[in-house]
Parts: C-alpha cells; sequence; structure tokens
C-alpha cells in the first residue's frame, strides 16, 4: 500500500503559514501535520508527497520521500491540510473499502484507490490535486461512519489556534505514551506521568512545573533557567532555551531551536523563533526566525470581548473566536515596543518598528515604519540577512530556498 499525503487548491487559504512550506509541514500541535501521519502509519509504508509547482524543488530537497510522482499499485490519499487521529489512520489502513472516499464540507480529506482506478483517474492529474480529481468515488461520509473528534480540517491559518488545545494535547500523550521506561533526567523531579524531561536536558533549581491542567515534556538538549515557571499543556522543543523568570501557560509548544523568555500563552512557535525579552505573546503562531523585540505585544482579546474578525484575502472574515493573537510568517522581525492588534495577519520577511500598532495585515518583504508608508524590503538585502540568521543558528541556505523566495518575491 502506498501512502500519498498532498496539497490541494486551497492552499492559499493558509497564508501565512505556508508561503515558505507546504501545508502539511505546518505544525497543528508538536509535530507537522505530515509528521502527524507518519507518526502513525505503518513502519515500512511509503510515502509520497504531491505539492503545489513552487514548492517541488524545496520539497525535493529537504525531504527523501518521491515528489510530485503517481506510485503505481494500491494507494491511499490522505489531504495535507488535515489534521489526523491514529484511530483515524488506522480505519483508513485497515477497514477502509478500496475505491471510497470521506469528503467532509466539500473537502476531501482521505480517499483509497485501487491501482487499476488510480491509473484511471489519476493519470492527468495536476499539482496542487483538485477535490474533482475523487468525484466518481463512493462517499462514505454519506454512511452513519462517526467522524466526531478524528479529524479537524484546517480551512483558515487561525483554526491551528483554536484547536490547538487539542492537538497539542493529543501530541503530548502520544510523546509520554512512548517515553515509559526511556532513562529521565536524574536532576528534576518526576514523579508522575504528566511530565518527561530528557537526561539530556537541563533545568535549573527554582524552575515549577506544574501539570494540574495539562503534561508537560521537555526535550533533549533543551535548558530551562531558574525561577521560570511552566504551566502545562507545554511542550519545551529540543535545542530550545527558556530563560530566566519566564511565564509559559499552556497550551504552548515551544520548537526547535528557539529562545524565549517574558510571558508566553496559547502560542505555537514553529522553530528557531526569538523571543529573548520581556513582552507578552498570546494565542499566536510564530513560524521559524521570527524575531520579537524586547517588550513586543501581542493582544488576543478585544476591549469589547467580541469574536475576532480577520481582514483575509480580501474578505472580512469572523474566526468565532474570542482569543487570537498573530499569524506572522518566517524571517518577520518587530522592533522593541511594537505591539500587535487583536487578529494581525504579518507576511514572510517583514520588518516593523517605530512602536506602536502597526497595521493589522503586514505584507511580505516589507519594511514597516511607524509614521512613514511601508516600502519594499530589498531582495539581496533581505536574503543576505536571512543567510546570517540561519547561521547562526548551524543551518545553512540552499539554493532551492533562494529559488523560493525569488518566486515569491
Amino acid at each position: 500500500m502506498h501512502y500519498i499525503i498532498f496539497e490541494d487548491t486551497k492552499h492559499g487559504n493558509l497564508y501565512p503559514l505556508n508561503v515558505l512550506r507546504n501545508s502539511m509541514d505546518i505544525k497543528a500541535g508538536i509535530f507537522s501535520i505530515k509528521e502527524r501521519i507518519m507518526n502513525y502509519l505503518p513502519l515500512d509504508s511509503v510515502v509520497t508527497f504531491l505539492v503545489r509547482e513552487e514548492m517541488h524543488d524545496m520539497t525535493k530537497a529537504l525531504n527523501p520521500n518521491p515528489v510530485n510522482v503517481i506510485p503505481e499499485g494500491d494507494s491511499v490519499f490522505l489531504n495535507g491540510r488535515t489534521v489526523f487521529s491514529h484511530r483515524f489512520i488506522k480505519w483508513i489502513t485497515e477497514d477502509m473499502s478500496p475505491d471510497t472516499k470521506v469528503e467532509h464540507d466539500g473537502t476531501v480529506v482521505a480517499a483509497k484507490l485501487s491501482s487499476g482506478t488510480a491509473g484511471n483517474i489519476l493519470k492527468d492529474v495536476k499539482y496542487p490535486v483538485d477535490n474533482a480529481v475523487f468525484a466518481d468515488l463512493r462517499n462514505i461520509n454519506n454512511l452513519n461512519f462517526n467522524f466526531e473528534n478524528i479529524f479537524d480540517i484546517i480551512n483558515y491559518p487561525w483554526d491551528i489556534i483554536r484547536l490547538f488545545d487539542f492537538n497539542l494535547a493529543y501530541d503530548l500523550s502520544y510523546l509520554l505514551d512512548k517515553a515509559k521506561g526511556f532513562e529521565k533526567n536524574p536532576d528534576v523531579s518526576q514523579d508522575n506521568e504528566n511530565n518527561y524531561v530528557s537526561p539530556t536536558a537541563k533545568v535549573y533549581p527554582g524552575v515549577i512545573f506544574d501539570t494540574g491542567s495539562g503534561e508537560i515534556y521537555i526535550d533533549d538538549n533543551a535548558v530551562v533557567e531558574p525561577l521560570s515557571y511552566i504551566k502545562g499543556p507545554v511542550y519545551i522543543g529540543k535545542h530550545a532555551l527558556v530563560k530566566s523568570g519566564s511565564r509559559i501557560y499552556g497550551p504552548c509548544s515551544i520548537g526547535w531551536g528557539s529562545k524565549v523568555s517574558g510571558e508566553i500563552s496559547g502560542s505555537l512557535f514553529h522553530s528557531c523563533v526569538n523571543k529573548q525579552h520581556d513582552g507578552f505573546i498570546g494565542n499566536t503562531y510564530a513560524c521559524p526566525f521570527v524575531n520579537f523585540g524586547a517588550d513586543t505585544v501581542t493582544s488576543n482579546l478585544k476591549n469589547n470581548y467580541s469574536k475576532v474578525r480577520m481582514s483575509f484575502m480580501g474578505e472580512s472574515v469572523n474566526t468565532g473566536m474570542q482569543f487570537l493573537g498573530s499569524l506572522i510568517g518566517d524571517h518577520s522581525k518587530f522592533g522593541i515596543n511594537t505591539m500587535l492588534n487583536t487578529g494581525t495577519v504579518c507576511g514572510v520577511f517583514a520588518n516593523v518598528a517605530g512602536g506602536g500598532f502597526p497595521d493589522k495585515n503586514i505584507g511580505s518583504f516589507s519594511w514597516n515604519i511607524l509614521g512613514s508608508q511601508p516600502v519594499k524590503y530589498k531582495f539581496n538585502e533581505a536574503v543576505e540577512t536571512a543567510r546570517i540568521v540561519m547561521k547562526r543558528r548551524g543551518i545553512e541556505m540552499k539554493e532551492e530556498y533562494i529559488s523560493l523566495l525569488k518566486k515569491i518575491y
């Protein structure tokens, strides 16, 4: 059985989280959507990725898996903007009938094709994949199957924050279950099954782990400095640094190589996010290499307690959420004392400075200085700064990455 994780034609609705990555590489909790799927597939599974054309070269450079190649034989198609549960993946693998699909609210979540059917309907498929490709398959969702709490479709970027509490708890349970029997850090009290601290992590005296509201997982080579308070559910990733006096209120996931301080609540830092000073970040998704200057803060609640509306893709959209901070693309930077309004969307490679409230929609590759009109970031300067930032974290910028940036620019 081949497993194919695909981007569909609604990938544009996930801006800015997938500007520099496939939709399946957005993190929904601790893991990306793709990583969660691959965690639950049988160990010997052959996995192929179908991605939009501009992401082809970058995807090939980062993955050993086949890209934009339809394998021969029986296949399972999994939508790359759907967060799947283990139970649903197991059902698809073992019990789902061939030549059927699961479609929910106009989105094909999964399809299982026999080799003959796959050859017929996929011979002229284009990437990203249009849901209409699967139109002739029988829809299992028309039957009395219970789909509650077994998958979530990410239709908009704020859905990640809306579903974050549930998905983070799910991922923490997965990691803690795997950690049973692992060696634990001898310097940290771990009297129950609600927390795990890697033996290679460094946790200084005076750190408080509060698991009363959720689990806590401190991964390999993470450092938590003295007098920090961490209230679960929280994940601190590999090589992450939590500086002295930090207050982290779950749900929070601090990804690989991130450096944080101050107060953080309800937020997901993808990886290599820099927030090393005081300031409040709440209910926010920050992509890699975002930098929050000293005392940068995010508003996550409107003064009248109403639901947050977003100006998104030229439309005003009611998110249905009372708490929503900012959605921030890769390599964007905020100067000291920046105040981000409730429901701010910031593209990639943006620079914001001058204090005060910038616009709620901050464009990619733009310089935004308070009191002045935004100006375009010079491409070569943007790339050179990014190269320096990435090298500081031991990451060399790939030519495929530069090529992708040129297409976006």
